[in-house]
């Protein structure tokens, strides 16, 4: 059996001195064995450290961990005895700073492993001052009794307690279902983010939409934290000092994961999970998530899986850059590859395989592009960040029942609705993913297919949440994802929502946009006027032109119908005449056919 823990710099002798208390045995009666008591005492102070014993009700010794000077990190006890039962182990530490009393953190650790009980020992000049032990009780809480002494045989009242609970135990004190995960969030404000124009407000912001989306993938944020650095620590992220607070914020709050506000590294996450031991994440995994749960159709499936592959990837850990370098040749033959390259070799064929299948998809979407083209139906795509109400807004002008909640990424898989203009011309109407501050490279590639609805569109509609107070920074998001797509010179109107909900009154600002609509998509206002405003983009982009075509000319009335849109025809001898909107790039081929 091994010392377990913070053993760096732990002399030899001492490592063995421990190692030989796993040896010995303690009466089943003897809550706090004396030899014990004063051995991991003067120990304790000699290294400075904590030192925590974990003793089975039989006596035998499970577990002895070595942790700093204020606290020490427990291994999880598996062995429990069923939901209503202690896990029959008690845990004896040092608190070499000389009080005995627990800690919040003890009475945490505590109830996380249903411990008979947890003991502290003051240390002072080397030997074991006062002694607070601390019990379950039935209200869910936990009781504290002491100060004790060594020896003191008041101690054996806590075995009665023990086992009065163990026998009684009410099966909601213990409570095993399935719960919400709880969450701590991570950011980090760098000197380089400062120069870059990103401000503490900024992170702070951008922590409180981490927290949007951890409560959107079903977790339950119990704290934030945001780290100022310099730099970004290549190891720890946010520094080893900060994990260790991190560390113990996890075990005095139970918390299950750690959500970090950017992309981490697989050493990162491995080196943090360690530390802390409990799950880590970083923002695109969370997101990732999200889709995940989100995504309906074949193609919306397909796109997450290929983004969690592409980003799980760079990331497997162990051997991997090592890995990567073998070649044939002396010293690379062995017994068989291992399992790190047999899973790169898996998730690359599985990689592979999604992009040809979603090449097919896209073929597929492209035809059915193409058809909407021919038939010259104008295409107005939605688009926006997220949880601007974007669906609400399909709804309202469509009749539809799209999905609609008040959670980020509600809607992941394009939603298309016929849309009849202010002059009874149909339209098609099409619902987009919403954007976010940064939205994962990889989800962007896998989801490009889909993306593209906005950049095939003949007018975007770029719906913002008026009420929000990070306005300006939800269009500019969006303003740069559609630059990078490509559909920034768009025909684009700006449409303000949620106007319902907007109380002070703020300005926001329109530059850039010659088309701007108030609305509020849930109570219906301003839904006139913006079906007006799209009828009037498109009619821009149209002339009204007589026309005088030749019977012998048979190409002009299909190419009016591809291009515009007939109003009045009339047969005469010498031709056909027409009266029709065409797109003002078309008209100079239908010059010589023009009449006043």
């Amino acid at each position: 059996m091994k010392v377990n823990g913070n053993i760096q710099s732990i002399k030899d002798r001492i490592l063995h001195e421990l190692e030989d208390l796993y040896d010995k045995k303690y009466g089943s009666r003897d809550l706090v064995p004396e030899e014990l008591a004063v051995t991991i005492s003067r120990i304790s102070a000699e290294i400075n450290r904590e030192i925590s014993v974990l003793i089975s009700r039989r006596g035998v010794i499970a577990d002895i961990s070595i942790g700093d000077s204020g606290t020490v990190t427990l291994p999880q006890v598996d062995a429990r005895r069923g939901t209503t039962r202690l896990s029959a182990i008690r845990c004896i530490h040092t608190h070499p700073s000389g009080g005995g009393m627990l800690s919040q953190v003890d009475v945490s650790t505590l109830q996380k492993l249903r411990l008979d009980t947890m003991v502290a020992i003051g240390v002072a000049d080397g030997q074991p001052s006062e002694i607070y032990t601390g019990c379950l009780n039935h209200e869910e809480g936990v009781d504290i009794y002491g100060p004790f002494s060594v020896g003191d045989t008041r101690l054996g009242y806590i075995y009665r307690i023990i086992e009065e609970l163990d026998a009684t135990a009410k099966s909601e004190i213990y409570e095993n279902e399935e719960e919400a995960e709880t969450a701590i969030l991570v950011g980090l404000e760098t000197s380089q983010s400062r120069l870059e124009n990103i401000t503490s407000k900024d992170a702070q912001e951008s922590l409180e939409e981490l927290e949007e989306l951890a409560k959107t993938a079903g977790a339950v944020v119990v704290d934030k934290v945001l780290q100022k650095k310099q730099t970004e620590d290549s190891a720890y992220y946010i520094g080893k000092g900060k994990i260790e607070e991190l560390s113990l914020m996890c075990q005095a709050s139970d918390v299950q994961l750690l959500i970090f506000d950017d992309e981490l590294s697989g050493a990162q996450i491995r080196n943090i999970e360690e530390m802390v031991k409990v799950r880590v994440i970083d923002r695109t995994t969370l997101i990732l998530d999200i889709f995940a749960q989100r995504a309906v159709s074949r193609e919306g499936k397909l796109q997450v899986e290929l983004a969690q592959l592409k980003y799980k990837l760079p990331r497997l850990m162990g051997m991997g850059t090592q890995l990567s370098r073998l070649g044939g040749g002396i010293g690379t033959r062995g017994p068989g590859e291992k399992k790190l390259e047999v899973d790169r070799r898996h998730i690359r064929r599985r990689i592979t395989g999604l992009e040809q299948e979603l090449k097919q998809l896209e073929k597929r979407r492209e035809f059915l592009r193409s058809n909407r083209t021919s038939n010259n139906t104008p295409v107005i795509a939605i688009v926006g960040y997220t949880n601007a109400g974007k669906s609400t807004l399909l709804n309202r002008m469509c009749g539809s029942e799209v999905l609609v909640e008040d959670k980020l990424f509600a809607t992941l898989d394009p939603s298309a609705r016929q849309l009849t203009m202010s002059d009874g011309r149909e339209a098609i109407l099409v619902d987009t993913v919403g954007f976010i501050r940064k939205l994962p490279h990889d989800l962007i590639e896998a989801f490009k297919s889909t993306l593209e609805e906005a950049v095939h569109a003949d007018m975007l509609l770029h719906v913002v949440d008026a009420s929000n107070e990070n306005v300006s920074m939800q269009i500019s998001v969006v303003e740069k994802l559609l630059e990078e797509l490509g559909a920034s010179t768009k025909n684009t109107i700006l449409v303000l929502n949620k106007q319902d909900l907007i109380k002070d009154g703020r300005r926001i600002s329109t530059v850039g946009y010659s088309s701007v609509c108030e609305i509020s998509a849930s109570t219906g206002f301003g839904i006139e006027q913006l079906l007006e405003k799209i009828t009037e983009g498109f009619m821009h982009q149209l002339k009204e032109v007589n026309l005088l075509v030749p019977y012998n000319d048979g190409w002009v009335m299909p190419y009016i119908y591809k291009n515009g849109q007939l109003l009045e025809q009339e047969y005469e001898e010498s031709g056909v005449k027409v009266k029709a909107l065409v797109k003002i790039e078309k008209v100079g081929k239908l010059k010589d056919f023009i009449v006043v």
